[in-house]
């Protein structure tokens, strides 16, 4: 079942944050794959789904992750293992049978037209979210409800290009914070302080680390912080 599935690395961050991408081209016939990788709570929330691309980029996005603590050696069978979430709505990887117990490193999933990807960080105390965006001008006609002229970016970029890497930061931002589609992303700022590595900031004086690369036409974007600021 997994040897079929090929998880594509990606370079970001450090040492203890592992990112990967999963083709949703590779996924095959998604009925029989969710039956082997999804445990009985998750597959209650899948059959919530109605809408068949959604179902496939949700399951895509948490047998991306399974598959990542497997090669890991964390377990063994992705059945023995559980996508839950918080009351802020962020995303933990949890064991069974004791699903409320033995939280596993921080993680974060997401899904954009081909790709679904998933992070985890072994770091103590870090909390980490990821974004995948793909290059597209239509991001051009939203650029007011996020971008704004404090936002730095270095070299010479498209602005579809440029936008995206933003979009894609300050939504990766909004999952290590958790506040998804209820956060104003122009509260954030981006600094690229080094070649896809970057300051991002918010009003509140929250800052974290973010790095950026481009696999394929899409935008893959990390950020990571700590702190009890994190905690509000």
């Amino acid at each position: 079942m997994t040897n079929a599935l090929e998880l594509i690395r990606v370079e970001l961050g450090e040492s203890q944050v592992e990112v990967r991408l999963l083709d949703l081209a590779g996924l095959g016939e998604v009925e029989s794959l969710a039956a082997g990788y999804l445990t009985s709570a998750e597959a209650v929330e899948y059959a919530e789904l109605r809408h068949p691309l959604r179902r496939r980029e949700w399951l895509g996005a948490r047998v991306c992750l399974k598959l990542m603590v497997m090669r890991q050696g964390r377990v063994g069978d992705p059945l023995r293992c559980a996508v839950v979430k918080d009351p802020r709505g962020r995303p933990r990887l949890v064991f069974t049978p004791e699903l409320a117990a033995g939280v596993a490193s921080d993680c974060s999933l997401s899904h954009k037209g081909r790709f679904t990807c998933a992070v985890t960080s072994s770091a103590t105390g870090s909390r980490v979210g990821i974004d995948i965006e793909e290059v597209s001008p239509r991001l051009l006609r939203l650029a007011r409800a996020f971008a704004h002229d404090r936002d730095v970016l270095l070299g010479s970029r498209s602005e579809e290009e440029r936008l995206t890497i933003l979009r894609a930061l300050k939504e990766a931002c909004s999952k290590v914070v958790g506040r998804g589609m209820a956060m104003g992303l122009r509260a954030v700022t981006c600094e690229e302080t080094a070649p896809g590595r970057h300051r991002v900031q918010m009003d509140n004086g929250l800052e974290l680390s973010g790095w950026h690369t481009i696999h394929e036409g899409y935008v893959v974007a990390l950020c990571s912080g700590t702190g009890q600021k994190l905690e509000r």
